[in-house]
């Protein structure tokens, strides 16, 4: 069944550009930091074990094969849910295991519609923050920030960085379009077979965003 879209005219686009190493963007109100750059100060304790369990070298690797694999679901996803389905097999064109945690995906998407972005850069400039959203829709009748997430395994907990980064989307998105977000939906799909799916209040990570922006300024 085809996605329904709902254009927005009134997003402004807005230009990545590099400022120091860091990914910045140039928007009418100046050139921002974007909410990557500003979320890898706070790289979460478990993941800088890790990194120092395996060494350097090894864990960049594996965070180079995890990006890669990342982009690929990604571009997928983007052309399904642009009613623009990609042609051929998918294991032939993309590897077997991005077509896989691409089908795997299929029963959440199938709760998407009323598509109102995909791969959209937002700001906001009362925070002084920009970035590029995975996707804002109606999920299962509500309109939210939607990211797409692969992973090796299903995890415990949600990375906290994820739910304020979705946060941050859903105040930009406002302050935009004056359409507020109901909630944040983080789809999962895993090496390990899952699809986990995660929603939340964004109102719930306000606080936190404005604290690691407050942290970040000091920094």
């Amino acid at each position: 069944m085809p996605f329904t879209h709902i254009l927005h005219p009134e997003i402004t686009k807005i230009k990545q550009v590099n400022v120091n190493g860091a990914r910045y963007y140039d928007t009418p109100d100046g050139t921002l930091i974007s909410i990557t750059s500003l979320l890898k100060n706070f790289t979460p304790e478990g993941i800088l074990e890790w990194r120092k369990s395996v060494g350097e070298e090894a864990a960049n690797d594996v965070m180079k094969a995890a990006t890669a694999r990342g982009s690929k679901v990604h571009k997928i996803i983007e052309s399904c849910l642009s009613n623009e389905p990609e042609n051929g097999d998918l294991a032939v064109k993309y590897g077997e295991l991005p077509a896989r945690l691409f089908s795997q995906m299929v029963p959440a998407l199938d709760k998407i519609n009323m598509i109102r972005a995909l791969e959209t850069g937002l700001y906001s400039k009362r925070l002084g923050i920009a970035g590029t959203v995975d996707c804002v829709a109606e999920y299962e009748g509500k309109l939210s920030i939607i990211d797409f997430k692969t992973a090796s395994r299903k995890r415990d907990e949600v990375n906290e960085n994820y739910l304020v980064q979705a946060t941050f989307y859903s105040i930009a998105w406002e302050e935009r379009t004056k359409e507020k977000v109901d909630q944040i939906a983080i789809l999962t799909t895993t090496e390990t077979g899952e699809l986990y799916v995660h929603k939340d209040d964004p109102s719930k990570y306000v606080r936190r965003l404005d604290e690691m922006i407050a942290d970040a300024k000091t920094n």
